[in-house]
């Protein structure tokens, strides 16, 4: 598909006065290599999406940077963080889940492992609450049909596994700013295919009325059958009308690569309506019911980090690391094949 650049964020992002002017002439590129290489034949399209660009790659430094400490993935930590407890119903689970991730799988197929590896990464759950009608205990009588809601963490995920800490955050800045110029891409196809159906109406209804006008009445078979029906003179001259409209505020062919240019600029520009993280707090029980809907005696607050995106999607993420020997043990032994190759 995209040969993006793998070098795009480093150690030094920033300088005193703000981005590194490679770092922009590279995510620059990046952008134009995700879009439309086309718009290099625009010769101020570097100046024109400086300002955008910064914009974007701050909001996902300053996002990423924001993230905590990286946590361990093994069996100690999944009996003494509540997080984990109730992401995955077992360490098993956790191993099994983490392991089989496809980002993970493939990580360990084409690298090297060091000789006391460890794999860093972001864990990425998605978190959904269904009501319930539950059985309960209370006051000593036992209440059948309370309405209860239990909280699910499912489609775990983990994302830009590397050796190390700092190439897990590299992986993971470049994924964010990669989702962005997603969102852009999508929204110039978006733009470009209602063009064309706007083209597409314009030819014909302008046979139609030609076919009016001139009194054949044989204009159905023109038409998809759906297109057809009866409309006078006026109305459909007025539809034509606000179709050329449209048509004409949009541009003609030759000014696409500039509205293109537009639409980068519009959605790199505004880099916290594409994504935002938000710190959350829910409480469960350890049968991860919502504590307000449960008479547990005992239930946990999690604090946990939502990821919020402009097309509603909206993840729970978790920094973490694990040895490669908790994998499953067919896992394991692959990497320990690569250590020994």
């Amino acid at each position: 598909m995209f040969h993006f650049l793998s070098s795009l964020f480093s150690e030094n992002e920033k300088r005193p006065s703000g981005v590194d002017d490679e770092l922009i002439i590279k995510a620059t590129d990046r952008v134009i290599a995700g879009t439309d290489k086309r718009l290099q034949a625009l010769a101020s399209y570097h100046k024109q999406l400086r300002a955008p660009v910064e914009k974007a790659v701050v909001h996902v430094i300053n996002l990423v940077d924001a993230l905590p400490e990286p946590v361990e993935l093994s069996q100690n930590t999944y009996g003494s963080d509540p997080r984990l407890h109730a992401f995955f119903a077992s360490f098993k689970h956790m191993q099994e889940k983490v392991g089989a991730a496809k980002t993970v799988e493939a990580y360990l197929d084409k690298v090297a492992i060091a000789d006391d590896p460890k794999i860093f990464g972001l864990l990425s759950i998605q978190k959904e609450e269904k009501t319930r009608l539950g059985t309960v205990m209370q006051d000593d009588h036992l209440q059948r049909e309370v309405q209860q809601v239990v909280v699910n963490f499912i489609n775990h995920n983990f994302l830009g596994p590397s050796v190390s800490l700092q190439e897990a955050v590299l992986n993971v800045k470049k994924r964010a700013f990669d989702f962005m110029i997603k969102i852009a891409m999508e929204r110039i196809i978006t733009e470009r295919t209602h063009h064309a159906e706007l083209e597409r109406q314009q030819h014909l209804l302008k046979r139609k009325l030609k076919a009016m006008q001139a009194g054949n009445w044989g204009f159905e078979e023109m038409l998809r059958p759906e297109a057809s029906g009866a409309k006078d003179y006026s109305s459909l001259e007025a539809e034509i009308e606000s179709v050329e409209q449209q048509l004409e505020n949009m541009g003609a062919s030759h000014q696409v690569l500039d509205r293109t240019l537009q639409i980068i600029k519009d959605t790199l520009g505004k880099p916290e309506e594409l994504l935002a993280l938000h710190n959350i707090q829910i409480e469960l029980d350890s049968m991860n019911i919502r504590a307000d809907t449960s008479t547990a005696a005992k239930s946990q607050k999690l604090e946990l980090i939502e990821a919020r995106s402009c097309i509603g999607a909206t993840r729970i993420l978790l920094p973490g690391w694990f040895p490669v020997e908790a994998l499953p043990a067919e896992r394991e032994s692959i990497a320990s094949a690569m250590r020994y190759l």
